[in-house]
């Protein structure tokens, strides 16, 4: 995970969390996929062979600003 920022709106220090992604049976971490979507008739959108990272997401405790990031692991 990267250094905690602080905040760029405010200058408050931030918490870092993730967005959450639900299907419909369980909750998953939200990521970013690189490139345009691109529809599926039997998954909703094509992912395979594209770039995918977690988001990590820092919020705010004074103004509630969010800042993401897709970090390689």
């Amino acid at each position: 995970m990267p250094h905690t920022p602080d905040c760029s709106k405010c200058g408050s220090s931030m918490a870092a969390g993730f967005v959450l992604d639900q299907t419909d049976s369980f909750y998953v971490v939200g990521k970013w996929i690189a490139g345009a979507p691109v529809k599926s008739i039997w998954t909703g959108l094509k992912l395979r062979g594209r770039d995918q990272h977690e988001i990590t997401t820092f919020r705010c405790g004074r103004c509630g600003f969010l800042e993401s990031y897709a970090l390689s692991t």
